[in-house]
């Protein structure tokens, strides 16, 4: 009876971490695939439908501009509802964009396909997989989402080099269809098989729930921070969407136009494509080792860190003619790049609190939409006009010391402010008269 005793109560195999793997599965198809490729098609698609980059590069900014208008809609949705059915339609729904990429008669059908593509996304990425991480980790959040989030560089380094390869030799057209096919084999089997949204459909209760402070019986444990109207009265909020509208600006502008940049300073598509894919295996490590500097020093260090770096990568770019300056660019901005998928998911909670997650990450998604939109285009029109990137790619280095200003300013008022909203919202009513 002992012995049976003992067996009922030892510690089981922490069911989160399969989780993690699942969320890593999710971001490598949805952001290393769909995404992380897509600088490989500029050239050859522009140069078929007879337009310049910047023009086609257009059909992105559709696609985040819609996304920028759904992101705060998505955040009300999942405040009340569950995520795996709605994360199955999203993945099938951009699936079938993909699809439609590759029937793309013109650059109009690029635009319309990229603008029904953003209404979607945020069914499976944006909102979902922080909550359900969120859901599982109290303790080792960090590296919780740093290893979840390190599937974008991961699938985005294997397949940027094989995509380019199907371009180059069958063309464009079936490059998308490659995406489209490894994307929904990956995505399906996960969301139905590996994703559990909360720890007690697994019968356990999430990683260091234990330091939680405890509720009295028969109620529920208050959570500090802001609802989303007192966000919108905040500085914090604002230092903070500044700087996340800023780091998708930069991130983007350097992203997406390096393979072109590299092209037009003499270098081979293929050798584009590696340092392109390096990047993105180094983005992976980034994103792990960015976890643990957030769980272990705290997020003022990752924040100095990563925006050095991101002022680094401008700099180095604009000498990359010199070999090995692009290989040097791609492991600075690997770990630079790591800012734009971690900061949001990890330090909307952290600089906000966790009373309205949902909400008020939806909102913050449109600072970051607006960011990604704006971010590959402009680089691309500023090169058309001055046929160069190296002016885009001064401004990206001034625009990162401008974000690592308003993110320590973030830093430094939320504690101060989400205090005063606590006070405020866990006061007790007034008794009735």
């Amino acid at each position: 009876m002992i012995f049976l005793q003992q067996q009922r109560h030892a510690p089981r195999f922490f069911y989160g971490w399969v989780v993690v793997f699942g969320c890593l599965c999710i971001q490598a198809a949805a952001i290393g695939i769909i995404q992380n490729t897509l600088s490989a098609f500029i050239v050859p698609c522009s140069t078929e439908f007879d337009v310049t980059r910047s023009v086609f590069t257009l059909y992105s900014s559709f696609s985040t501009f819609a996304g920028l208008l759904m992101a705060p809609i998505w955040g009300e949705f999942f405040k009340d509802h569950r995520f795996k059915n709605v994360m199955l339609v999203g993945c099938l729904i951009i699936g079938a964009c993909m699809f439609g990429y590759s029937m793309a008669k013109n650059v109009y059908w690029f635009y319309v396909i990229g603008s029904v593509k953003g209404l979607f996304q945020g069914m499976l990425i944006g909102v979902p997989i922080p909550k359900i991480l969120s859901n599982w980790f109290v303790e080792k959040r960090g590296l919780a989402m740093g290893l979840a989030l390190a599937g974008s560089g991961l699938a985005g380094s294997v397949m940027t080099p094989i995509v380019t390869a199907t371009i180059e030799g069958t063309g464009w057209r079936a490059g998308f269809v490659q995406l489209a096919v490894v994307y929904l084999v990956i995505t399906v089997p996960v969301i139905l098989v590996l994703i559990k949204e909360t720890p007690e459909e697994m019968g356990q209760r999430a990683l260091g729930a234990d330091s939680l402070p405890v509720a009295p019986a028969g109620e529920n444990r208050p959570l500090s921070g802001m609802t989303r109207a007192q966000a919108f009265k905040s500085k914090t909020f604002w230092f903070y969407g500044g700087a996340l509208f800023l780091t998708e600006v930069c991130s983007m502008g350097l992203q997406n136009n390096l393979i072109a940049y590299l092209t037009d300073i003499g270098y081979s598509s293929r050798y584009a494509a590696r340092v392109f894919s390096a990047m993105m295996a180094i983005l992976v490590l980034g994103k792990v080792v960015l976890g643990r500097v957030y769980d272990r020093f705290g997020m003022k260090t990752g924040t100095i860190m990563l925006f050095s770096l991101m002022t680094l990568s401008g700099l180095v770019l604009c000498f990359a003619s010199r070999s090995p300056l692009p290989m040097v660019c791609a492991l600075v901005f690997g770990f630079a790049n790591a800012a734009p998928t971690m900061q949001p998911p990890y330090m909307t909670g952290r600089l906000l609190g966790e009373r309205e997650y949902s909400r008020i990450y939806g909102v913050c998604q449109v600072f970051d939409r607006l960011g990604v939109s704006l971010g590959m285009p402009v680089t691309a029109a500023i090169r058309d006009v001055t046929g160069s990137y190296i002016p885009a790619f001064v401004a990206v280095s001034v625009c990162s010391l401008l974000v690592l200003v308003l993110m320590l300013a973030a830093i430094r008022t939320s504690p101060a402010e989400i205090a005063k909203f606590d006070a405020l919202n866990n006061a007790p009513a007034p008794a009735n008269e």
